[in-house]
């Protein structure tokens, strides 16, 4: 199958357009991974975009789709908020079988090798039920025009729809004809756009009205998940510290709101892809009227970091040099390096980061403690305290081996069983796991 991805500026050449993101920045890094993850693993992967999406994508940050066809542009008379609306006319272009891949959508194995064979695929069920009906409540008695496809959906809002993270398959008449009532329910309610949540009328032209078309047409639909998710509220879509061993990611809804999300986005693209990473650098510099040392970053210069960073850990004296550019270039997969260890049974050293500072507020008359993690380029992250933490934190602040740590904190619990002490065991290894990604701790041999 082909694998494809859209991208339409809606009307606007304002680089500094967020598309729903925490910041724009952000945006333009979820394109460099997905491009380049769906790259990695598939032979052909194609880009449909207007001119404003070639100048960025393809000119500026040079992503390297084998194909690139500039054709969005006749889309400029719908609102921008009605984004899905580039999605289906692509679908409609589409001679062949296909996969569309939305830019928050991360890969790290290909979908051809499963969907082959699908007619009707999308990423997953989703039940609509209060949030959907809500808004359906607030848009329906606005609209002009109808498909037969909404009816039922409309006598009884609590449904289904699909999450088209990743759409297709080899019917390419269902997608034809989908494309086609899609695109009516929009152009016959043009009336009414300015009355109704255009954001919101994306669910249901694009979502909502795929599960009822294929109902009707007693199409079968393949879901990459089976798990069928409830109105809009996904869990284990956003852990970056679990790949390459997790295989997809995608960053919907509140998960583009997360800074901390984001971030670790961020940190994998600096790492992974630190050409690239530059060429953003660049251009966000431009945008921002600054420059700093990451328009400059190669893999050779990553992996000088990480060496230096590596021996600053065992010698115990941090260089506040590139501080936390090394240590976010350090710490990235450390998470998937613990769970190694633990399952090989391998001792190791356990280092407090630098970067921290412990504040203190006050919450219904009481003291609550805070870790302020400090960040290259965003406002500092914040960890809250409990007893544990501080016991924790204070055993490893001056070093310590994770056997050590294991057995002072030990002490600090009541088991009578094996079985106990390994849920203790659990516990702490999560903790430390928890510290990793949020860049509390490093682990090193």
């Amino acid at each position: 199958m082909k694998i494809i991805q859209s991208f339409w500026t809606g009307n606007s050449t304002d680089l500094k357009s967020n598309y729903g993101w925490f910041s724009y920045k952000y945006n333009w890094l979820s394109w460099i991974l997905s491009c380049h993850q769906l790259v990695k693993f598939h032979k052909d992967v194609e880009l449909y975009t207007d001119r404003f999406g070639y100048e960025i994508l393809i000119t500026k940050l040079q992503l390297p789709y084998t194909k690139v066809h500039v054709v969005l542009d006749d889309l400029n008379d719908y609102p921008s908020d009605l984004w899905a609306v580039s999605k289906i006319k692509v679908y409609q272009m589409q001679t062949e079988p296909f996969l569309h891949i939305d830019g928050d959508v991360f890969v790290w194995d290909s979908l051809n090798e499963k969907f082959r064979d699908a007619a009707v695929l999308t990423q997953n069920l989703e039940i609509t039920a209060s949030n959907y009906a809500k808004m359906w409540n607030e848009i329906s008695p606005e609209l002009i025009y109808m498909p037969d496809e909404m009816e039922s959906y409309h006598k009884r809002p609590d449904n289904f729809g699909c999450n088209m993270g990743v759409t297709g398959g080899n019917d390419i008449d269902f997608f034809k004809e989908y494309a086609r009532i899609s695109i009516d329910f929009l152009d016959k309610n043009r009336k009414a756009w300015s009355k109704i949540n255009c954001l919101n009328f994306n669910l249901f032209f694009e979502q909502v009205l795929f599960y009822q078309y294929a109902q009707k047409r007693e199409a079968k639909i393949d879901f990459l998940f089976s798990e069928v998710y409830n109105d809009g509220y996904y869990s284990g879509f956003a852990e970056f510290q679990d790949v390459p061993d997790k295989k997809y990611l995608h960053l919907l809804g509140a998960y583009k709101k997360n800074p901390a999300i984001c971030k670790a986005m961020e940190v994998y693209v600096m790492k992974n892809y630190p050409q690239y990473y530059s060429k953003w650098a660049v251009m966000i510099n431009e945008a921002e009227g600054e420059q700093n040392e990451i328009e400059f970053l190669t893999p050779e210069m990553a992996a000088e970091l990480i060496s230096m960073f590596d021996h600053e850990l065992k010698s115990k004296k941090f260089s506040a040099e590139h501080y936390l550019l090394k240590r976010d270039l350090y710490t990235e997969g450390l998470s998937g390096y613990l769970k190694s260890l633990l399952g090989k049974k391998e001792d190791f050293n356990i280092a407090l980061l630098d970067g921290l500072e412990q504040t203190v507020s006050e919450l219904n008359d009481e003291e609550v403690f805070f870790l302020e993690i400090k960040e290259h380029n965003v406002a500092p992250g914040k960890y809250q305290l409990d007893d544990l933490d501080q016991i924790a934190l204070g055993a490893i602040e001056p070093g310590i081996l994770y056997s050590e740590f294991i057995a002072e904190m030990l002490v600090h619990f009541d088991y009578d069983t094996q079985e106990q002490q390994d849920g203790i065991l659990t516990l702490l290894n999560g903790l430390l796991a928890s510290y990793i990604v949020l860049k509390i701790i490093a682990i090193y041999k």
